[in-house]
Parts: structure tokens; sequence; C-alpha cells
């Protein structure tokens, strides 16, 4: 009868310091709620639009950026995170800023119908027309190896790449696909299909959209 008495005070005195032991525990933790938010960056967005004229460009649509917010429960013991689960996520979309452009100038073979931007720069435009008179013996022929006519632009390629696509405000829709060897920095050379074009172009300060770069 006292072994029985003692297996039991034992087993009960074994209990108390499981209760004490998971009692200890349980205070060492703490749950709480953790909120944190990323943002959604808006992008700048082309697009083509017969209600625009040659070389035109109009904002249709101003960005906004979104965001991602999420909700975590958080538990840490000891001042040490030990899990971390999520609750809820909230998404709000972002807004592209959109662009309109007209159609005229090189024509793209790629059957695209809008662009990003890559990078908007100032530049100093001077005019060229395909024939001799402007280029000699390299008459016919780009850098690229494609014949030259209204909207083949020529380029520092230091500044931008050849092969990119463009919007030259005043202009249109270009290929840079030549050099020359006063195009350096910000210059840039747009050709014409005459002299008279040229003359009336003269030299003007003009805003370059480079909307993809090789």
């Amino acid at each position: 009868m006292r072994n029985y008495s003692q297996k039991v005070s034992i087993t009960i005195l074994g209990l108390s310091l499981a209760m004490f032991v998971n009692a200890g525990t349980k205070k060492n933790e703490v749950t709480e709620s953790v909120t944190t938010t990323s943002v959604i960056k808006s992008d700048v967005v082309y697009e083509f639009s017969r209600t625009v004229g040659v070389g035109r460009i109009v904002k249709a649509k101003d960005g906004k950026n979104g965001s991602i917010t999420k909700v975590f429960k958080v538990t840490k013991k000891d001042g040490t995170i030990v899990s971390k689960d999520l609750v809820r996520q909230e998404m709000v979309p972002a807004v592209n800023t959109t662009y309109l452009i007209g159609k005229g100038g090189y024509q793209t073979s790629r059957g695209a119908s809008g662009f990003n931007k890559v990078k908007t720069l100032k530049m100093s435009a001077s005019a060229y027309e395909p024939g001799a008179a402007s280029n000699g013996r390299w008459a016919g022929t780009t850098t690229l190896g494609i014949a030259p006519r209204f909207g083949i632009v020529a380029v520092d390629p230091r500044v931008i790449k050849l092969g990119s696509l463009l919007y030259v405000e005043g202009y249109g829709f270009a290929y840079a696909a030549d050099t020359g060897s006063a195009i350096k920095g910000n210059r840039i050379d747009l050709c014409f299909s005459t002299n008279a074009q040229c003359n009336r172009f003269g030299r003007q300060a003009v805003t370059v959209h480079v909307l993809s770069s090789r």
C-alpha cells in the first residue's frame, strides 16, 4: 500500500513539473500581428494612335504606383521568431502612365502596338537625305546594312545602341540603324526623303524617347 502511494505521489509530482515547464514556455512566447507593404512601381508605356499626328505625342493617362500589403501572424520565443504565417494579402495594381504617339515614321516588322520607355534624351538633331549629296560614297547603305529612308536615324552607339526603336518628337517613330563621323554624344541625324525637307528642318533641339534597347 505504501509503494502504491509513493508511485501516485511521484506521478503527480511529474505532472506538476511538466505543467510548470510548459507554463514557463508559454510565458516566453509572444504572438503578434505584423503588416508589411511593398510598392508596385508604375511604368511608362507608349501606344500608337490614329488620332495623333506624325511626330506628335500626347499623354493619355497619368500613372500611379500600386502596392502589396501582407498581414502575418508572428510568434516569438525569447525574442526570436519561431513561426511566421501569412494571414491575408491585399494588392492594389499599379496604373501605367500612357502616351499616345503618331504612327508615321519607321515601319516596324515586329507588329508591336505598344512599348515601354527605356529613357528620354534631349538631343541636337540634324537632317540628311539618302542620296550622294548627304552621304557621298556611303549613299544607300547604313551601318546595319538596311537602306536609308524616312524613319532611319544615325546615332552615337555610346548614347543610343544601334537597333534601338525610338520616338523623336516632331519627326516620328524611328530606328537607330546608322552612325556618322559627326554624330557624337547627344546628336542624332534624321533621314528625310528630299533635300528640300532637310533644308526646312535644319538643325533643331528634339526630345528622343528610347522605346527599346538591344
